[in-house]
């Protein structure tokens, strides 16, 4: 079993994931419009925003959309995706890549458990959890 996350956007899904495949080097990215589906509920100004995406990273994948109308007024959680890097280096880069624009929610630094973590809100909303494997663990 394999599990991925899927994060939902308001209306940046593509610029979101472009940025994503960037910041991550991503092997493919697939996105499929609400207009690429003929049978699609949503008005015809939804056709250019994503209905289905999908980033691989490896052997990983992660998911996302741009929200219908409907789900977003009642307010989507976002939750959050949790990265895990073998060293303090690439754990570094990829969280100042995700700050950029964005906020770190807690600065990259050690802590108890890792040799460098630290938390991130992006530019696009979405919380990203940074963190370093200790060597023995």
């Amino acid at each position: 079993m394999k599990i991925t996350p899927n994060l939902i956007f308001g209306r940046n899904a593509r610029e979101a994931f472009q940025t994503y495949e960037r910041i991550f080097g991503a092997d493919r990215l697939v996105l499929i419009t609400f207009g690429d589906m003929p049978d699609s509920p949503l008005s015809p100004e939804w056709n250019d925003k994503i209905a289905h995406a999908w980033l691989e990273i490896g052997d990983q994948a992660l998911m996302g959309a741009d929200g219908p109308p409907d789900a977003l007024a009642q307010g989507s959680a976002s939750g959050s995706v949790a990265l895990h890097f073998d060293t303090v280096d690439e754990a570094r880069r990829i969280f100042d890549a995700l700050a950029d624009g964005g906020a770190a929610l807690m600065p990259f630094a050690v802590t108890s458990w890792s040799p460098g973590f630290g938390m991130v809100n992006d530019r696009f909303g979405k919380e990203w959890l940074i963190n370093t494997r200790q060597e023995n663990g």
